[in-house]
């Protein structure tokens, strides 16, 4: 498995703090925010490692300059050398994302064992739920991450416990901690039955799949932006729940979670 570092964060980062591996969706908008939440973990003195598909890290990955004490390493999409453009159907792209997925972030939190370097924690997007079952079976706690708003979480996750039928497409829609809503005003996903994209609305619902088991809930946001949008409202049980906007408190948390003196 491949890594990079970055120049004085690196420093920072390699004082000793405990391992922290990042997964994130393989695109763009779910790559940066991860990223950025790395190099927040770098700066309180943690050992963040971002891993990212072959593909990614092959064509796209950020200059050593950019990534601020964070780590890479490789895991595989199972299309290494085109992605998602390699395979170009969705639910064959999904369905493979998760078998080689799962067992190259396994084989990655091995070698990084034998490394001297053990994870203490993985967290992961919110759309990689299998990564749970990977990060507890090697002794790793696992935090979910959400990088869209709590508005559009909740309202998912309303679909999800079956409190709103899809297509929303009726009149006006009221839902706990929201506005009341027209059609226009909800995710696209919602007002179409199931699309023309059923894979990415299954990927969207399986958010919330088992969600009460994460050690963790952190969600790319804060309380004064979205002071009514609690996902706490989805009668989900689980041990924490953070609202972030990657900032030192969350950073806080996963430093709690990780801490095992």
């Amino acid at each position: 498995m491949g890594s990079n570092t970055g120049g004085d964060g690196e420093r920072k980062a390699s004082g000793g703090g405990s391992h922290v591996l990042l997964l994130p969706y393989p695109s763009q908008g779910h790559v940066h925010p991860m990223l950025q939440f790395g190099k927040r973990l770098a700066l309180h003195g943690l050992r963040p490692t971002l891993a990212v598909t072959r593909f990614i890290l092959a064509t796209c990955a950020p200059d050593a300059a950019a990534l601020g004490g964070v780590r890479l390493a490789a895991v595989s999409d199972g299309f290494d050398r085109g992605g998602f453009g390699e395979c170009g159907d969705v639910t064959a792209y999904l369905a493979r994302l998760e078998a080689a997925g799962s067992a190259t972030l396994a084989e990655l939190l091995r070698d990084e064992a034998a490394g001297g370097r053990p994870v203490r924690a993985v967290v992961h997007d919110a759309f990689l739920p299998w990564a749970r079952a990977a990060a507890r079976r090697h002794g790793a706690a696992a935090a979910t991450f959400f990088t869209q708003s709590c508005a559009v979480n909740v309202t998912y996750g309303h679909v999800w416990r079956r409190r709103v039928g899809v297509p929303a497409d009726k009149g006006m829609v009221r839902l706990p901690g929201l506005p009341a809503l027209e059609p226009e005003g909800l995710p696209w996903f919602l007002r179409v039955e199931p699309g023309p994209y059923p894979a990415y609305f299954e990927l969207v619902m399986r958010q919330f799949q088992g969600l009460e088991e994460a050690d963790d809930v952190l969600v790319n946001s804060f309380h004064e932006l979205e002071p009514e949008s609690n996902m706490n409202q989805l009668s989900i049980r689980w041990s924490q729940f953070v609202m972030i906007l990657v900032n030192s408190e969350f950073v806080d948390i996963i430093r709690r979670r990780v801490n095992v003196n």
